[in-house]
């Protein structure tokens, strides 16, 4: 756990991590499963998109300048459908959980690169050089444009490396993936 997630997180981010710390003090902490899903994408007409999923369709329309930068960072994301399989799983599966009973749910992690490039794969747009974007450059960005932030996105955007070892997916437990790649992501989304 950061501690900056209780220090600076959105209110969203901050009471998960309060929650996360009352939980451990429990009489039957030792039986509690707990787990940590990465970015989540998912969601349909029937039922509400990720905050991430929804917003897919706008930032794909900047692809075209994005394809010209690289930029330092790295993630992990797991589709709903995905945390579903595993959250069934270990429900009925109770004696395959680990010792610490912590799960951190993820996809292989990406880099921000590998991110820019898988989508330009998807959308056929080559990439003949890219600027690297300095953490310095997004600053001047930042204060030229009078882009607002709160401290969890500066935090974000200075940490950059939300990585986990042993993130785990449905494939862990021998299930098939729903959604492995970015490109599942962006055809399940229904972008073209």
């Amino acid at each position: 756990m950061l501690k900056e997630a209780g220090e600076l997180g959105t209110d969203y981010i901050r009471t998960k991590y309060e929650c996360y710390l009352r939980l451990s003090k429990l009489e039957l902490a030792d039986k509690i499963t707990t787990v940590f899903p990465t970015l989540v994408v998912g969601g349909d007409e029937n039922k509400p998109y990720s905050h991430i999923y929804s917003g897919l369709p706008d930032v794909m329309k900047w692809i075209g300048l994005i394809r010209w930068f690289k930029t330092d960072g790295s993630f992990h994301f797991i589709h709903a459908k995905d945390i579903a399989q595993i959250i069934r799983y270990l429900v009925d599966n109770p004696s395959s959980q680990r010792a610490s009973r912590q799960f951190v749910l993820g996809q292989k992690s990406l880099t921000a690169n590998e991110a820019i490039q898988e989508i330009c794969r998807y959308f056929n747009k080559k990439i003949y050089f890219q600027i690297p974007l300095y953490i310095w450059l997004a600053n001047f960005f930042i204060v030229v444009f009078r882009v607002q932030m709160a401290a969890w996105d500066r935090f974000s955007l200075n940490y950059r490396h939300f990585t986990y070892q042993n993130a785990i997916t449905p494939a862990t437990f021998g299930l098939t993936n729903y959604c492995s790649t970015l490109s599942d992501v962006l055809k399940l989304r229904g972008i073209k």
